[in-house]
Order: C-alpha cells, then structure tokens, then sequence
C-alpha cells in the first residue's frame, strides 16, 4: 500500500513552480528611436540618462539602458582627459625641443 501511495506520487510528470513576477512593458520601436535620437544631442544625452535612470516612472528597460550608457559616457570623459593630457604632454616636449633651432645650419 505504501509503495502504491509513493508510485502515484512520482508517477505524475514534475512541474516546478515558477514565481510570477511583473515584466515590465517591452519598448515600442518608436520609444527606442525617440531615445536614440535624444542620445545623439551631445549635452541633453547626460542630462537625459541621468533622469531616465534614477525616475522612479521609467521602464526598467529604459533606465537600465539609461545607466550603462551614462557609465560609457563617463568611460570615455575619463580617457577623453587622460588622453588629452598625454598628447598635450607630448606636444609640449616637442615644442619644448625646437627652441634649438637657431643652432641649425640651414643652406
């Protein structure tokens, strides 16, 4: 009787539980091309990421996007500045060389 019990009770296919959760809305094409548009525009894009990111409103979709491109645009600020120093450092070294010139023989 008890293996009978246990055999009807595996016998049935397993089902795991899912917990059901709210997705949030999928973006329209419209909304993406408005958002890419809007990222084009050089100081509205930052101004714009940080308001899509940290309003309580916006899609999670639309605010997850908003935060890793306001991180890439932070990325490229910070390398933009280190870069710009290492070339602004290197033309000062070379102007910095041609104060020799007059030692130059030229024909």
């Amino acid at each position: 009787m008890l293996y009978q019990d246990n055999q009807q009770r595996t016998s049935q296919p397993y089902q795991p539980i899912y917990h059901q959760e709210e997705l949030a809305p999928v973006l329209k094409v419209s909304d993406w091309i408005l958002m890419l548009i809007v990222a084009s525009i050089p100081v509205l894009n930052v101004i714009m990421y940080i308001v899509w990111s940290m309003e309580s409103g916006t899609n999670p979709n639309k605010a997850n996007w908003a935060k890793a491109s306001l991180l890439i645009v932070g990325i490229q600020i910070v390398l933009g500045i280190f870069l710009m120093g290492a070339f602004m450092g290197a033309v000062s070294h070379f102007v910095s060389g041609m104060g020799n010139l007059n030692s130059l023989s030229l024909p």
